[in-house]
């Protein structure tokens, strides 16, 4: 969020477009590289919807096209899309992967996201709206 804080400031709303799309290409596949691989190594699981497997290896030979041909011709954007993608890996693990961290650095995260989430949790209330369906 930071990062495209300062995006923003700095650059253009075209190259912001641009990460952001290459970022969105990069999850997509790899969305789809793990509905493969978990139709390869857990193939009796319960799938609410299972479509044939050539759906998403024509998906993917398509993606890796227009992945190719994002990092040839506009590569500074491409690896400033990983970098953006890449500033989540100490908050995954600080928050996340980090399971028995000192209180202090509970209080530390703790107290802002509480802040966050209540603003976020108060702009979803309507005034005026409490007790009424």
């Amino acid at each position: 969020c930071l990062a495209t804080l300062v995006i923003m400031l700095v650059g253009d709303t075209y190259t912001l477009i641009n990460y952001v799309s290459f970022i969105n290409y990069l999850c997509y596949g790899v969305t789809i590289i793990g509905l493969l691989v978990l139709r390869w190594k857990k193939p009796k699981i319960f799938r609410p919807i299972k479509v044939n497997l050539l759906v998403p290896i024509t998906y993917l030979a398509f993606w890796a096209f227009l992945l190719i041909f994002s990092l040839y011709s506009e590569p500074v954007v491409c690896g400033v899309g990983l970098i953006i993608i890449l500033t989540g890996v100490p908050v995954f693990f600080l928050g996340v992967y980090w399971r028995n961290k000192p209180k202090c650095v509970n209080r530390l995260i703790g107290k802002p996201a509480l802040r966050c989430l209540a603003v976020l949790l108060g702009l979803l209330v309507v005034p005026g709206s409490a007790g009424t369906c």
